[in-house]
């Protein structure tokens, strides 16, 4: 399918348990953006990486706030493309990064 890079915000959320939850988000049409984590490893990774952010969110709001110049940069292989979700490939072409 090809390669694409999306801007991404973390969009904050309650789940089902009431926990509070984190996802990504394209910064342009708000769709959902999945990294097609599959492993433990590769999640527990993601999540510092989220971490990082929360920790540093009076620093960092931009990276929380869809209009915002600053953003998470996603670049990889896609998995899919569709009008509510983007997802990624979890290979060695994937990256992320505050951006």
């Amino acid at each position: 399918m090809g390669t694409k890079t999306t801007r991404c915000y973390i969009d904050e959320y309650r789940n089902e348990a009431g926990a509070l939850s984190a996802r990504l988000r394209e910064k342009l049409t708000g769709r959902k953006v999945d990294l097609g984590i599959a492993d433990t490893e590769a999640r527990a990774h993601f999540l510092r990486f989220l971490s990082a952010a929360k920790k540093n969110q009076a620093d960092l709001p931009g990276y929380f706030d869809k209009d915002a110049d600053e953003g998470i940069v996603v670049s990889g292989e896609l998995d899919f493309d569709a009008p509510d979700e983007i997802r990624y490939i979890y290979n060695d072409e994937l990256s992320y990064f505050f951006g």
